[in-house]
C-alpha cells in the first residue's frame, strides 16, 4: 500500500498536542482559578485572539454547534469573563467579546501554555526554537 500523506509528522504533531495538554492538566491548580477548563480555555483564547465575533463565526472557529457554544458563552458569561451584546448593524447578531477579567485569564492561561511549551521544547537549541517559530508563522 503507498503511503499518500506524512502519517509519521501526523502522530508527532497528535503527540506534541497531547503533551501540551497533558501540561496544562497537570498545571490547572494553578492556573485555572476561575475553573474555565480546556473548552473555556479554548474559547478565551479564540476571543483573544480574534477580538469581538458574532456567536456563530465563534461556533465555527472552535468547530462546536450552536447548542453547545451557547452553554460555554454562558458559563464564561455567569463568570464574568465574556459579554454578550447583540449587534449594532443587526440586532439579531449576538456579539462575543472578552471582558477585562477574562483578558487577564488569558494572560495567565498564555503564560501557562508558555511553560508548557518551554519544558517541551527543552531538549532543542535557541536556534532551532527560533526556526520552529519562523516555520509556524509560514503555517498559521
Amino acid at each position: 500500500m503507498k503511503k499518500t500523506r506524512d502519517t509519521d509528522l501526523a502522530l508527532m504533531f497528535d503527540r506534541f498536542m497531547r503533551s501540551i495538554h497533558f501540561g496544562l492538566q497537570q498545571k490547572a491548580g494553578d492556573f485555572d482559578r476561575k475553573s474555565v477548563g480546556p473548552g473555556g480555555g479554548m474559547l478565551l483564547m479564540t476571543l483573544a485572539d480574534a477580538g469581538q465575533v458574532s456567536q456563530n463565526e465563534l461556533s465555527r472557529r472552535m468547530v462546536r454547534d450552536k447548542s453547545q457554544m451557547t452553554r460555554m458563552i454562558q458559563g464564561l458569561e455567569g463568570k464574568g469573563l465574556v459579554r454578550r451584546e447583540n449587534s449594532t448593524s443587526d440586532g439579531r447578531v449576538v456579539m462575543v467579546s472578552l471582558t477585562a477579567e477574562g483578558e487577564q485569564v488569558v494572560e495567565e492561561l498564555l503564560e501557562a501554555v508558555a511553560d508548557v511549551i518551554g519544558d517541551l521544547l527543552a531538549p532543542i537549541s535557541a536556534n532551532e526554537t527560533q526556526l520552529l517559530k519562523q516555520l509556524l508563522s509560514r503555517i498559521v
